[in-house]
């Protein structure tokens, strides 16, 4: 059973680092454009109405940081959108680019003494929606890290030897060598080496992690038995039916893997919005 190709940490904290950085200049030009309309004090300097060009100017300066911080939505957006194949990236490329160009030309029309342009600026938009957007992704990308310990502790699971009844008596082997058809046997306090049918001798097996149940079930000749189980306290001797890949717990770690790697159905949802909300 093999392990997962990629651990999601790195991403994980790229992410935080970026939401982090992209907060302390989006939450001040929050404050800055929105604490007036709830009664918040803001310093005269920055009053649209006492120095209009000042308060677009500091907009401005705290809003280029958080596109940069979030480039990777230019990045992979904006390639997306000419590609004819829009996605949530897309949408939120174009979203902030917009109201970036429309914030800069009523910066222009300040400049030029239109006091009226204070009305026309939306760079809060800009760092504001950039900053959720990559709490998001932070959020999905601590699921995904959680994902991977959840598949790292299932592969820990599966034992690494196996013994077999050979003409030479019982031995032991690398799992990898074991194959269906092959009679294993399994002491007290052994985990099952493969999915198989009980031939002989009775044993509570501890299959919580697969079915969740905390009492062990009680085997005997003619049941089933699975990969990675515990045999409590008894021996058993059994008849191997499914090794590898083959197995129940094999196929739980490909579906952990699959949920991971696949985009969720309300994420999958959202970039076919995108792909008529864009044009």
């Amino acid at each position: 059973i093999r392990l997962p190709d990629e651990d999601p940490k790195p991403e994980k904290d790229t992410l935080k680092l970026r939401l982090i950085l992209s907060a302390v200049f989006a939450i001040p030009l929050f404050y800055i454009v929105m604490g007036p309309m709830v009664g918040l004090w803001v310093p005269s300097v920055l009053s649209p109405e006492e120095n209009p060009l000042v308060y677009a100017v500091v907009q401005l300066c705290l809003a280029l940081p958080c596109m940069v911080i979030g480039e990777s939505f230019y990045r992979k957006g904006i390639p997306a959108l000419f590609r004819g194949h829009p996605d949530m990236n897309s949408l939120v490329a174009l979203g902030t680019l917009a109201g970036f160009s429309a914030s800069v030309w009523s910066l222009v029309r300040i400049l030029q003494g239109d006091v009226h342009g204070v009305h026309g600026l939306y760079f809060e938009s800009v760092g504001v929606i950039l900053t959720l957007v990559t709490l998001g992704k932070t959020m999905e990308a601590r699921s995904k890290k959680k994902t991977f310990a959840a598949i790292r502790a299932l592969t820990a699971l599966a034992p690494q030897t196996a013994w077999i009844e050979t003409g030479e008596g019982i031995k032991e082997i690398p799992i990898e060598d074991l194959r269906p058809g092959d009679i294993a046997v399994v002491r007290p306090g052994g985990r099952i080496p493969a999915d198989g049918l009980v031939l002989s001798g009775s044993a509570a097996v501890d299959e919580s992690m697969l079915t969740g149940e905390s009492i062990p079930v009680e085997k005997s000749p003619g049941d089933t038995v699975w990969a990675a189980t515990v045999d409590r306290n008894g021996e058993l001797r059994l008849k191997v039916t499914k090794t590898g890949a083959e197995t129940v717990l094999s196929g739980v770690i490909r579906l952990v893997e699959d949920a991971q790697g696949n985009k969720a159905p309300v994420a999958r949802l959202a970039d076919k919005i995108s792909g008529i909300f864009v044009p």
